[in-house]
């Protein structure tokens, strides 16, 4: 701006420069005119004042007196009569001869018929200085028109070449001093003109780096002064958009970075635009940094989707991360003009999904499996019976025996699984009670004692050192002590021992059952409270075992506000722990009757 100031002051004062040599030369150009038209008719007058009163009527001889006698109006003019062939006969310059002589060329003109005026002729007078001189040659005729004499005249332009010079200096000054106040004048008009410019574009500046609080002063009303006031209405309104667009920005950010779905940006050319944290959480990455190809690369996408997806709306595809699996949705999204500008790739952790849809498919294969197996026992057993097996009464009891048992097995499966499906409903109510487990659990020991004598396995339950009270169902308690103390029997070999202790924490009392029994697996170990998984499917058949009591147990303790955990070393033993909240919990379907 600081240029631009400079370049108008400059600009300016060139103007003024050339208006002002322009009207100087023009001054002076037509002050010479004046002059040189003055002298010439002044010479003119002259030439013929000497025609008149000297030449005409008059002798050659008395030319010199008479000439002497003749005197122009104006001063520094000089008379001259010469001869038709250029020599001087009569001069006001002198009193008598020799006469001057003259080479002008004028008088060459003048012998050659023609009225000549020069100037500018410089040449030295009586007294042998150097002047310039202004001449003028009129040639005299006689009676047959043929040139007689030369009348000529001249006069000294010093004194007005003199005149038009100080008139220059003048000119001169007067430009110097015009061009000084046209400096002063030009500062002060650029500094008004780029002032409000200079802080417009200071402004400008300041608004392009994020500096929304911008207010100009308005100095004047004129188009500065609009534009100053446009600009603030400007700065005003781009504030209010900025902080709008800010806000909306925030708070797309905080939805983007809170969402459970991934989300991931592409350009049209296949550079990240943006990526939240959960997608880096869900691709196992620290920092989501990868290019388009890079992504569907690294995790191996099918070659199906690409990034000009044209008219397809969107692409669903399914790819695992380690243990996760994550469906990715790529959506194109386009211009104005239709063109794509990019793809967004919304991702969703389906790993719970897919678990309990593979559970589902698991729970409906093993519900079919578990009944199939006692129904095609019963209906071969019911054809054996009816193709005449019932006349020999022996086998007829043994399979009747084997029916009813198979029949028993059955029930229990869907005892079993009413009661899962009151749970999962929210059916389910308790009688809660105050029970003394230390009492319970020794009831508990005599009634299991026989099953475990019988396997010859050492059951013991160490007494806790003061009351234990819980607050529960104790027909439902008992059923997962029992189904927890006759699973350590089951699953235990020959000589094993299982302790039944308890221990507490601030908030929970803990029943354990530890056995010496075989353990389970590190991989089993998170699954074994999911419904008809078994460890050991084979001999958890053969020992009449539906796979769903630990799932039912599970559902006890979780609808008592505790829960149930298993730690276990395969080949070393497993260790059950039941927790019950020290404080009476508040059931859900209490807290929803009192809401």
């Amino acid at each position: 701006m600081r240029s631009i100031k400079w370049k108008l002051i400059v600009m300016y004062l060139g103007l003024v420069l050339i208006v002002m040599i322009v009207s100087g030369t023009y001054i002076l150009l037509s002050l010479r005119n004046i002059e040189m038209d003055k002298s010439r008719g002044e010479l003119e007058r002259y030439a013929e004042k000497i025609n008149e009163q000297v030449i005409e009527g008059g002798k050659s001889e008395d030319f010199q007196q008479e000439l002497l006698k003749t005197v122009s109006n104006a001063v520094g003019i000089q008379g001259n009569i010469l001869s038709a062939e250029g020599n001087t006969i009569a001069s006001t310059t002198v009193t008598q001869a020799p006469y001057p002589e003259y080479t002008d060329q004028s008088i060459i003109a003048a012998m050659n018929g023609m009225t000549s005026f020069s100037t500018q002729k410089k040449s030295t007078d009586t007294f042998g200085l150097l002047r310039e001189w202004m001449s003028y040659a009129v040639p005299v005729g006689g009676a047959d028109s043929e040139t007689t004499y030369i009348i000529y005249t001249r006069l000294d332009a010093s004194d007005m070449q003199t005149s038009l010079n100080e008139t220059t200096k003048t000119i001169i000054m007067a430009v110097a001093m015009a061009l000084v106040l046209a400096a002063i004048m030009g500062y002060v008009f650029a500094q008004t003109l780029t002032g409000p410019i200079l802080a417009l574009t200071k402004g400008a500046k300041s608004l392009a780096e994020g500096d929304m609080s911008q207010s100009l002063k308005v100095r004047s009303t004129d188009e500065i002064g609009q534009l100053t006031s446009s600009f603030n209405y400007m700065a005003e309104e781009l504030a209010k958009n900025m902080s709008e667009i800010s806000r909306e920005k925030n708070r797309l950010e905080i939805l983007l970075h809170n969402m459970s779905d991934g989300v991931i940006s592409f350009d049209k050319d296949g550079n990240l635009m943006l990526a939240n944290t959960a997608a880096a959480n869900m691709l196992d990455v620290e920092e989501m940094n990868m290019s388009f190809t890079e992504f569907i690369r690294a995790y191996d996408i099918n070659s199906g989707v690409y990034l000009d997806m044209g008219s397809e709306p969107s692409k669903k595809v399914t790819f695992p991360v380690g243990k996760q699996f994550i469906n990715a949705n790529f959506s194109p999204y386009y211009d104005k003009k239709g063109e794509i500008e990019g793809l967004v790739v919304v991702l969703q952790d389906i790993t719970e999904q897919k678990k309990l849809d593979d559970m589902r498919k698991e729970f409906v294969a093993n519900v079919s499996h578990e009944l199939r197996t006692p129904l095609t026992t019963v209906k071969s057993y019911t054809e054996t019976l009816l193709d005449g097996a019932m006349e020999e009464e022996e086998l007829a009891k043994e399979f009747l025996t084997i029916i009813n048992s198979e029949a028993d097995r059955m029930a229990f499966l869907v005892r079993d699984l009413l009661q899962l499906t009151r749970f999962d409903n929210k059916q389910v109510r308790l009688d809660m009670t105050e029970i003394e487990m230390n009492d319970f659990l020794h009831m508990t020991v005599r009634q299991n004692k026989i099953h475990a004598e019988a396997k010859d396995q050492q059951l013991s339950f160490e007494p806790y050192d003061h009351m234990v009270v819980v607050h529960g169902d104790r027909d439902r308690v008992g059923q997962v002590v029992n189904n927890i103390v006759t699973n350590a029997i089951k699953y235990s070999l020959e000589q094993a021992t299982i302790r039944i202790f308890i221990t507490e924490d601030e908030q929970f009392f803990k029943i354990n059952v530890k056995d010496t029994g075989m353990g389970i697996s590190r991989e089993d170990l998170p699954r074994i409270f999911e419904r008809f998984y078994r460890v050991d499917k084979a001999r958890s058949r053969a020992m009449g075992g539906t796979g769903l009591g630990l799932a039912i147990a599970k559902e006890i303790m979780e609808s008592h506000g505790g829960r149930l955990t298993a730690e276990s070393e395969y080949g070393k033993g497993t260790t059950m722990t039941m927790w019950f909240p020290k404080e009476r919990p508040v059931l859900e379907y209490e807290r929803e009757e009192n809401q």
